[in-house]
Protein backbone atom coordinates (compact mmCIF):
# COMPACT_ATOMS: atom_id res chain seq x y z
CA UNK A 1 0.00 0.00 0.00
CA UNK A 2 2.73 2.74 0.62
CA UNK A 3 4.42 2.10 -2.82
CA UNK A 4 1.13 2.85 -4.04
CA UNK A 5 0.73 5.70 -2.11
CA UNK A 6 4.57 6.82 -3.12
CA UNK A 7 3.47 6.09 -6.99
CA UNK A 8 0.50 8.56 -6.58
CA UNK A 9 2.33 11.33 -4.80
CA UNK A 10 5.05 10.82 -7.42
CA UNK A 11 2.50 11.07 -10.36
CA UNK A 12 0.97 14.14 -9.06
CA UNK A 13 5.04 15.90 -8.39
CA UNK A 14 5.31 15.11 -12.19
CA UNK A 15 1.88 16.46 -13.74
CA UNK A 16 2.19 19.30 -15.93
CA UNK A 17 0.13 22.31 -13.56
CA UNK A 18 -0.82 25.84 -14.64
CA UNK A 19 -0.57 28.61 -12.63
CA UNK A 20 -2.65 32.19 -13.78
CA UNK A 21 -0.76 34.83 -12.25
CA UNK A 22 -1.03 35.50 -8.83
CA UNK A 23 -2.67 32.17 -7.55
CA UNK A 24 0.79 30.44 -6.65
CA UNK A 25 -1.54 28.27 -4.40
CA UNK A 26 -3.69 26.35 -6.90
CA UNK A 27 -2.29 25.03 -9.85
CA UNK A 28 -5.02 23.76 -12.26
CA UNK A 29 -3.37 20.23 -12.93
CA UNK A 30 -6.54 19.87 -15.84
CA UNK A 31 -6.69 22.43 -18.26
CA UNK A 32 -7.67 22.73 -21.91
CA UNK A 33 -7.45 25.39 -24.89
CA UNK A 34 -9.82 27.60 -23.57
CA UNK A 35 -7.74 28.57 -20.31
CA UNK A 36 -5.80 29.49 -22.70
CA UNK A 37 -7.81 32.26 -24.51
CA UNK A 38 -7.80 35.00 -21.69
CA UNK A 39 -6.14 37.78 -23.17
CA UNK A 40 -5.65 39.75 -19.90
CA UNK A 41 -3.95 36.72 -17.97
CA UNK A 42 -0.29 36.18 -17.12
CA UNK A 43 0.03 32.30 -17.47
CA UNK A 44 3.48 30.03 -16.06
CA UNK A 45 2.86 26.05 -17.17
CA UNK A 46 5.27 23.99 -15.05
CA UNK A 47 6.41 20.47 -16.18
CA UNK A 48 8.80 18.38 -14.20
CA UNK A 49 11.46 16.00 -15.89
CA UNK A 50 10.58 12.59 -14.90
CA UNK A 51 13.60 9.90 -13.90
CA UNK A 52 14.81 8.01 -16.98
CA UNK A 53 12.34 10.38 -19.43
CA UNK A 54 14.86 10.67 -22.42
CA UNK A 55 12.95 13.43 -24.07
CA UNK A 56 13.22 16.05 -21.63
CA UNK A 57 16.49 16.86 -20.11
CA UNK A 58 15.24 18.92 -17.53
CA UNK A 59 12.72 20.65 -15.43
CA UNK A 60 10.69 23.35 -18.24
CA UNK A 61 8.23 25.96 -17.51
CA UNK A 62 6.67 27.66 -20.37
CA UNK A 63 5.07 31.72 -19.78
CA UNK A 64 2.38 33.10 -21.42
CA UNK A 65 1.42 36.65 -21.18
CA UNK A 66 -1.48 37.90 -23.05
CA UNK A 67 -1.45 40.87 -24.73
CA UNK A 68 -3.86 42.93 -22.42
CA UNK A 69 -2.22 41.81 -19.16
CA UNK A 70 -1.52 44.69 -16.92
CA UNK A 71 0.33 43.40 -12.98
CA UNK A 72 -0.99 46.57 -12.15
CA UNK A 73 -4.47 45.35 -12.01
CA UNK A 74 -3.56 43.31 -9.02
CA UNK A 75 -1.14 45.50 -7.12
CA UNK A 76 -4.21 45.49 -4.47
CA UNK A 77 -4.44 41.66 -3.97
CA UNK A 78 -0.90 40.71 -4.31
CA UNK A 79 3.10 42.51 -3.64
CA UNK A 80 4.84 39.80 -6.04
CA UNK A 81 5.65 41.31 -9.40
CA UNK A 82 5.73 39.00 -12.49
CA UNK A 83 9.24 37.47 -12.01
CA UNK A 84 9.02 36.71 -8.51
CA UNK A 85 5.60 35.19 -9.72
CA UNK A 86 7.23 33.03 -12.03
CA UNK A 87 10.64 31.84 -10.05
CA UNK A 88 7.51 30.72 -7.34
CA UNK A 89 5.53 28.55 -9.09
CA UNK A 90 9.03 26.83 -10.66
Amino acid sequence: MDDYKDEVAQEKWLKPKLYNYPETDSPVAVFDFEDLENTEAMLVLCVRKAQGEEYREEDVCYVWTGPDFDASVFSDSTDMDVNAFVQKCV
